[in-house]
């Protein structure tokens, strides 16, 4: 989660950099924005309640944000997020939990692992564990360990933003100078 916030403060950043602006958002609705309220409140909700209410919150999650990156699959970064979320969706149906490597832990920095009923250290008994949490972020207080579903769905998130602001890719800049001009400022 902390990287696909600093994703989308870059992207925000280079939008508004590139000619983008905050209100251009409005004029670039998403459609199904219902299935993210209901997805949240699925994953709140099982997470909350506990027991069976937190794998059927987790299903139903899916189910909400994949009627809703279907429904948006045209949009830039659209098609990064529903691929992202598939390859997590799909470790974590295999495992029981997202698989964490300890090498990637201690590579960002982490002494240990926290565990939690989402997720469960990568062993020899892990399948695909390379769809697991295996990419160190290693940020000064704040390291982690991050699945390749995560980093697509960062680069998804933050490329929809960007387009969303309206970013242009150009720099705004002054015409560029000419040779002679260049060579006259020696």
């Amino acid at each position: 989660m902390l990287l696909v916030l600093l994703v989308m403060v870059l992207a925000a950043g280079a939008a508004l950099l590139t000619g983008g602006r905050f209100v251009s958002l409005a004029d670039n609705t998403l459609s199904g924005l219902h299935w993210l309220a209901a997805a949240a409140t699925g994953q709140l909700l099982g997470s909350v309640t506990g027991g069976i209410a937190h794998p059927v919150g987790l299903i139903g999650s899916a189910v909400c944000i994949a009627v809703f990156l279907r429904q948006n699959l045209r949009r830039p970064g659209v098609a990064l997020l529903a691929l992202g979320f598939t390859a997590n969706a799909f470790v974590v149906a295999l495992n029981g939990a997202m698989p964490v490597s300890r090498t990637a832990l201690s590579r960002a920095g982490l002494d240990s692992f926290v565990d939690d009923p989402r997720h469960e250290l990568s062993g020899p008994h892990t399948l695909l564990p390379w769809l697991g949490d295996v990419v160190p972020v290693a940020l000064p207080w704040l390291g982690q360990a991050v699945s390749p579903g995560d980093v697509l769905i960062a680069a998804g998130a933050g490329l929809l933003l960007y387009a969303g602001l309206g970013g242009t890719g150009r720099i705004p800049a002054e015409s560029a100078p000419t040779w002679a001009e260049l060579g006259h400022r020696s």
